[in-house]
């Protein structure tokens, strides 16, 4: 069905999965309980590997967009998704259920449960897509467009119709003040199009005008009046506008645009993260940090914890902490030094700077001068994951580009991290950050994190 019922239809597609899960969950027990040759009530021991699986597979296919509208995916686009999300649900019920209990992993049943369970949601969606192109080559299920405006734009938009015929589209003419190159019937200008509304099937209205045009805007209002549907291309200047969304402003109709990706559940999911494994991190790692706590103490004067004001996401300024590995006068000598700066741009980095103190240097170099940053994570001023955070003067002499990086909060690893650190001039270092903001997912700061152990462990880039 078309993308107006695309909600209902999610949680229908979903809710029958869920079904198929639990057909699936039946095959497997039987069928180990046939080749265990296990008699009992198997189902009642396994019935938590089925749970947990179910509850992995909401969030999973939910983060690979699995219920979206079979008209704008390929079949192979599809499959693959499904193998995807199948895949991270099965390699993260088994992390867990083995955590629980571990002897639940020691047969076979969870690896017949799975492909079980993969050959049916298979079957099912390629069965569901066959009777929907079946449906639809009958004529059930098709849309009629009709086409307000000519030229490019109503050109392109055509051919999408033309290429895409799975869309289940038909395009019935066009209006225009005048007879265009178009392929279709024309249909008159813009006054008659009460006309071909009364005399024809018209499910969906395509403007392919400039708003701007007081007849097109006329025509926009008689659809409204009519109860239909109305699509408008959007013009050269609002389609770069690619992420925009409607809002209600108390009563208001407002769009607003998002400048990085706007992945709500990615977003909680990263801070329920971030809060549980900063928190179960600095329970553990205590002992480490009053070992360095009291080297720090023995082998240096001033406060074992540096606080200094950097900046996180939209500018925001917050205090970021590290154990000192630095004299205490060291901002004081930075001036002194300026002329001994390694890196390119608003950044300042010595390879062996005079000012760091012996057992500054070990933590520098083992990265474990950062492990008080896990309590920055943990309040929610950074994140495990995300651009590093600047210094307030570096920010006042970036460029408009170099900016985007603090359109998300700032993390204690990100790509610059992972490919080499202080080897990365600015400019390289501004375009890592920027491909962060620009392609980030839940799933992108999990392939961070798993690099950065072995650049921390190799002391990679490290000084």
């Amino acid at each position: 069905m078309i993308r107006e019922f695309g909600t209902i239809l999610d949680d229908v597609s979903q809710i029958v999965d869920l079904i198929v899960f639990g057909l699936g969950f039946y095959f497997s027990v039987e069928l180990y309980r046939f080749k265990q040759s296990v008699n009992g009530r198997v189902w009642e021991q396994y019935f938590l590997i089925f749970l947990v699986y179910i509850l992995c597979w909401l969030i999973s296919s939910n983060v690979h967009r699995v219920y979206q509208s079979r008209r704008f995916m390929a079949l192979s686009v599809e499959m693959k998704q499904l193998i995807k999300t199948h895949i991270t649900t099965f390699v993260v019920t088994i992390t867990i259920v083995t955590f629980y209990k571990p002897t639940l992993i020691h047969n076979r049943f969870v690896f017949y449960f799975e492909i079980v369970a993969l050959c049916l949601t298979l079957s099912f969606h390629i069965m569901v897509r066959l009777f929907l192109q079946a449906w639809r080559a009958v004529g059930r299920n098709t849309r009629y467009v009709l086409i307000l405006g000519s030229g490019a734009a109503a050109h392109t938009y055509l051919q999408k119709v033309i290429s895409s015929p799975q869309l289940g589209y038909k395009v019935i003419g066009y209006l225009a003040p005048e007879r265009n190159s178009l392929e279709i019937p024309y249909l008159g200008d813009y006054t008659n199009l009460q006309t071909v509304i009364n005399m024809q099937i018209v499910d969906l209205t395509v403007i392919t005008a400039p708003l701007s045009d007081e007849r097109v805007r006329t025509c926009v209002d008689l659809l409204n009046e009519m109860g239909k549907t109305v699509t408008i291309l959007l013009d050269d200047l609002v389609a770069k506008l690619t992420r925009s969304r409607p809002v209600d402003f108390d009563g208001m109709a407002m769009v607003a645009y998002d400048g990085k990706p706007r992945r709500p559940w990615h977003e909680l999911a990263k801070r329920i993260f971030d809060v549980i494994l900063t928190g179960v991190g600095l329970f553990v790692i205590s002992p480490i940090l009053l070992v360095i706590v009291i080297a720090i103490k023995l082998t240096s004067e001033g406060p074992v914890i540096f606080a200094q004001d950097r900046v996180g996401i939209n500018g925001r300024t917050f205090k970021m902490y590290k154990f000192r590995s630095m004299v205490i006068n060291a901002e004081e000598l930075k001036a002194k030094l300026a002329h001994l700066n390694e890196m390119s741009g608003p950044v300042f980095k010595i390879t062996n700077d005079p000012r760091v103190t012996p057992i500054g240097r070990f933590l520098r170099r083992t990265s474990l001068d950062e492990l008080p940053q896990l309590w920055n994570v943990f309040i929610g001023d950074m994140s495990l994951v995300g651009p590093r955070p600047p210094l307030p003067n570096e920010v006042n002499m970036y460029d408009p580009k170099h900016r985007k990086r603090l359109a998300v909060k700032p993390g204690i690893t990100c790509i610059w991290q992972i490919s080499g650190r202080n080897e990365v001039d600015f400019e390289e270092w501004m375009e890592m950050d920027a491909e962060y903001v620009e392609r980030w997912s839940l799933w992108m700061d999990m392939a961070i994190l798993a690099k950065t152990v072995p650049v921390v462990l190799l002391r990679k880039g490290a000084s």
